[in-house]
């Protein structure tokens, strides 16, 4: 079976080429095809919301690769991961909802470059939080390492134990 998707909008601004600005410091904007604009209606009622997106520009994929390239992390399989390179490269990221002006909407924390094609916008509601998710150690520790950044740039990310 093959499936075909028609995207419902591109990311007008995202995040910036150069190395520098986290993805949390930077507001995005979505611009929404005409006859999915309507769709935005209400969204504004939410403080966050799922950005399912195709990663156009992800490397080829792999199955198993070793997270951010560090030594001290094992290699695993790409679905144990959030690598982009992956056999079908679809995105998800969970953004804050910055402002809801249709055709756009503007959001921080979209991890996605100018031009990306947008696939849909589900809203972030009670059913999708996990206050304590069980991660792999390395997950832990890395999570460890840079939680004073996360507590600075996104303050809403991070398990709640």
């Amino acid at each position: 079976m093959r499936v075909c998707m028609d995207p419902i909008g591109y990311v007008e601004k995202g995040l910036p080429e150069e190395k520098g600005k986290s993805r949390y410091q930077v507001e995005s904007v979505i611009l929404v095809r005409d006859e999915y604009s309507q769709g935005l209606e209400g969204l504004e009622g939410y403080s966050h919301a799922f950005i399912i997106y195709w990663m156009h520009r992800a490397p080829e994929p792999m199955l198993k690769w070793r997270p951010w390239r560090r030594k001290e992390y094992p290699e695993v399989g790409v679905f144990a991961t959030r690598f982009p390179g992956r056999p079908n490269p679809i995105g998800l990221s969970l953004v804050e909802v910055a402002r809801v002006e249709p055709p756009r909407l503007v959001v921080r924390g979209l991890d996605a470059w100018t031009g990306t094609p947008v696939l849909d916008v589900k809203p972030y509601d009670y059913q999708d939080i996990a206050c304590c998710p069980r991660v792999p150690e390395w997950v832990r520790s890395r999570w460890m390492d840079e939680r004073d950044r996360y507590a600075r740039e996104a303050p809403w990310m991070g398990p709640r134990c």
